[in-house]
């Protein structure tokens, strides 16, 4: 076909970096596809490690590769997984891009990060999970602390009930939620301290989600 013959619209082209990104998973609202980029935002013992564990159980194909990002390497939090804790973020080079990888950051101390660690943390974010074959999860008690591009680019937030509702703003504010909205939704729909709103921009449908799989419709 010669070039003024092409056709007027957007032609698919693939990138072959991505070619192994996965679909949607239309009946299980709990297998998230890889990559995705996941903030975990809670204060300690809400549940996000625990969280963490359940989509795991619901990964379908599983990470073929796991590392946890925690201050104490000798944790035995995650002892019922495979997976390799580290105290820093990996260089990319050090992965298999060939396969599914996931890191999990446990409880990110930002201000404390090197300079390096942080350019590495926003390239991971903004080009490795969907170049490379990275998923991540992202788990902080301080929603200030998260980098704003970091927040930007994640494709699910999980959020608890926290005392400084302004903290929450921060995070439900990308995807459109009010402090009135999350006011309702805490006082009326998350009554439990251990229960966590998703807010998912992967499916439209359902982007409000009370622990994972209730749906929650709200108008923003």
């Amino acid at each position: 076909m010669k070039r003024n013959q092409f056709p007027k619209c957007i032609i698919p082209i693939k990138n072959p970096d991505k070619t192994w990104h996965q679909p949607i998973d239309m009946d299980d609202l709990g297998n998230f596809a890889h990559p995705c980029r996941v903030i975990l935002c809670g204060n300690p013992n809400s549940g996000k490690s625990l969280t963490i564990l359940q989509l795991l159980l619901h990964k379908k194909p599983p990470f073929d590769k796991i590392y946890v990002i925690h201050n104490d390497t000798q944790t035995k939090e995650y002892d019922s997984i495979d997976c390799e804790i580290l105290d820093e973020l990996p260089d990319i080079d050090d992965l298999d891009s060939e396969k599914s990888n996931l890191i999990i950051i446990e409880d990110l101390e930002y201000k404390t990060m090197s300079r390096e660690q942080r350019a590495l943390l926003d390239r991971y974010f903004g080009c490795f999970s969907t170049h490379r074959s990275v998923s991540l999860f992202l788990t902080s008690q301080d929603a200030v602390s998260i980098p704003c591009t970091i927040r930007r680019m994640s494709s699910h937030v999980f959020l608890w009930r926290s005392g400084d509702v302004n903290h929450m703003s921060i995070l439900s504010s990308r995807f459109g939620l009010t402090p009135r909205n999350l006011r309702f939704i805490f006082d009326n729909i998350l009554t439990d301290r251990h229960d966590s709103l998703l807010i998912d921009s992967t499916r439209p449908e359902c982007r409000f989600r009370k622990n994972i799989y209730e749906v929650i419709n709200i108008k923003i």
